[in-house]
């Protein structure tokens, strides 16, 4: 192997198919990689193509490596978060792959540079790269110039998803694939008009997806035979939380203070954190599984991947047990029953405070202690309909 400057080094063909050999993968997620054991070595990040981590005794530094004319080019790129690794993952991709046909600038080209450029929440990240490898495989290698003179081509491709993935995943696609599109278009103005304004989006009707009591109970005698008893314990946190999956997964024991009654969720969408006060019920709750779990930093550990967290929902909902998604809804639909106000819900479901100037100067950490009574009657009432008895 051979090194240049700028920290890349050019891997002859035997050696490249060495170096490309690695078989360990980790999810492309801060909290996964923070959770790899000290010492492990190479892991490559799934959903970035070319990003390594390599896992030292405290550090994790990130490489690039990429195959260009046969030959395997890695590129240093150091001691850095995920999301930064990223980013210069992306951005060295862009100049190191060779230009476009022509010059031009094809969908694909266009798709890297958007996500490099961009500061993006993680998840938003994901879900780009996901939709443009999933649903866009076809469209990555032509022009932006030709798919601007494709209207009815476009408009086809909205139709076709729709009617084999549904609406919100069409109006996902059209909608990113136009972000993307306008983004560079007025950097190159002689680019022709979008090609979604031939595309009539269809609204997207709001999922209804609260449990009623009986169907709340039906979900409870589910989770009741899951044999694994930190699924069961991941459950009713999600429950009397009303949390998304990934931000009940991600939690730790640091983030569960029993003296003041709180949960923190580090983990939330659109890359917010946020406090809860925490029911009587779920500290109860809480209190009883740190007793029965493994020692460790997780709140839900995986028991089959020891020091990571559990997913617990991935397979759950073909055992009858409804998403944790449902809880949320049902968790809301609760809310409004008990009279909480949109704010008080919003503070209590980690939602975006944005919409107008005064919500803007709302603090949401001071108003925690005035959320409590709000959690303890959802608890009760959850209590109510599952004939749990006191705690």
């Amino acid at each position: 192997m051979r090194r240049t400057k700028d920290n890349v080094a050019v891997v002859p063909a035997p050696e490249a198919a060495r170096a490309g050999g690695q078989k360990k993968v980790v999810a492309g997620l801060q909290a996964a990689v923070d959770a790899l054991p000290a010492n492990s070595g190479d892991w490559r990040v799934g959903g970035v193509p070319g990003l390594y981590v390599r896992v030292g005794a405290r550090e994790r530094s990130y490489r690039l490596q990429r195959r260009i004319a046969g030959r395997l080019v890695v590129t240093v790129l150091g001691e850095m978060t995920l999301a930064q690794a990223r980013r210069a993952a992306m951005k060295e991709w862009a100049a190191m792959k060779p230009p476009p046909v022509e010059g031009r600038l094809t969908l694909g080209e266009a798709w890297r540079r958007y996500l490099s450029e961009k500061r993006l929440a993680e998840t938003t990240r994901r879900l780009y790269e996901y939709n443009a490898r999933r649903y866009l495989s076809e469209w990555m290698g032509r022009s932006l110039e030709e798919i601007g003179r494709q209207r009815a081509g476009v408009r086809a491709l909205y139709h076709h998803l729709a009617r084999k993935h549904g609406l919100a995943t069409a109006k996902q696609v059209i909608v990113m694939f136009s972000a993307v599109y306008r983004y560079f278009r007025r950097v190159e103005p002689d680019l022709p008009e979008c090609p979604t304004v031939a595309v009539d989006v269809e609204a997207v009707k709001p999922r209804d997806w609260g449990l009623s009591p009986e169907e709340l109970r039906k979900w409870w005698a589910a989770v009741q035979q899951l044999r694994s008893p930190v699924k069961q314990a991941w459950w009713v946190t999600a429950l009397l939380t009303g949390a998304r999956a990934a931000s009940v997964t991600n939690l730790r024991w640091g983030d569960v203070d029993f003296e003041r009654g709180t949960l923190h969720f580090a983990v939330a969408k659109g890359g917010r954190t946020y406090t809860v006060p925490a029911s009587r019920r779920l500290l109860e709750h809480l209190r009883g599984w740190l007793g029965q779990a493994p020692p460790g930093e997780w709140v839900f550990e995986s028991p089959r991947r020891p020091g990571q967290p559990l997913w617990a929902q991935v397979r759950d909902d073909k055992r009858g047990v409804a998403s944790a998604h449902h809880l949320r809804h049902t968790f809301r639909t609760t809310l409004a029953e008990l009279g909480a106000t949109p704010d008080q819900a919003r503070l209590l479901m980690g939602h975006s405070l944005g919409g107008d100037v005064s919500r803007g100067y709302i603090t949401a950490h001071l108003l925690v202690e005035s959320l409590r009574p709000l959690a303890d009657a959802v608890a009760e009432r959850y209590a109510e309909i599952l004939e749990w008895g006191e705690p």
